[in-house]
């Protein structure tokens, strides 16, 4: 037999029923509680360079030599031989060793064109000349930040990896103007970033 009245069983099981319902909707808040929160984080973005860009330099630091247009030099560039010819002449130190030699030259009128240009100074590395339609394999068009266009060359003699160009030719109305420097093929290829700086820090006043 049981110690206690059947009716005091039956009012208890309402209580029970209540108390478990409470416990158990307690144990599913503090469950649902400790879910691991959304962590949001700061991605950086990298700009993508836009094509045929290089580093420009400080147009404060200018080059203004009274000429038509002004020029920044590159860090670590060093003033280089003068001669009648150069209107700029730099010598740009090499991780090598050694240090290209850079001119900047301006010819009057159509300067002869600038395929017979391209063809001399082929000839200074030991290449045979070229045509036009070869052009492409080795020049393509560049533009400064004031929008000037130039034709960007490279010329590399295979055969002699201590003799290579870089250049750029700037067709302006009355003159031609041309950016050159020789070194080694290594020499040239460590310094296309720096030449291509000095491309483009070129400032022409009648802009």
């Amino acid at each position: 037999m049981l110690g206690f009245p059947l009716s005091n069983l039956c009012m208890k099981l309402p209580e029970i029923s209540v108390f478990s319902v409470l416990l158990m909707g307690s144990f599913l808040f503090v469950a649902c509680s400790e879910e691991p929160s959304i962590q949001k984080y700061k991605v950086s973005k990298t700009p993508v360079p836009a094509a045929n860009s290089a580093p420009s330099a400080d147009s404060a630091n200018a080059e203004d030599t009274g000429l038509p247009f002004t020029w920044v030099v590159p860090d670590g560039w060093e003033a280089g031989k003068v001669s009648s010819m150069r209107l700029a002449s730099y010598n740009v130190p090499l991780s090598n060793g050694e240090a290209g030699d850079f001119s900047l030259v301006q010819l009057g009128g159509g300067a002869g064109g600038v395929m017979p240009n391209i063809n001399r100074w082929r000839g200074q590395i030991g290449l045979g000349p070229a045509v036009q339609e070869e052009l492409a394999e080795y020049a393509h068009e560049h533009a400064t930040p004031q929008g000037r266009q130039y034709l960007y060359i490279t010329l590399i003699n295979e055969e002699n990896p201590d003799n290579a160009i870089l250049g750029a030719i700037f067709e302006e109305t009355g003159y031609m103007l041309f950016a050159k420097m020789t070194a080694s093929r290594a020499g040239v290829e460590e310094a296309q970033e720096s030449f291509e700086a000095f491309c483009n820090s070129l400032h022409f006043k009648d802009a």
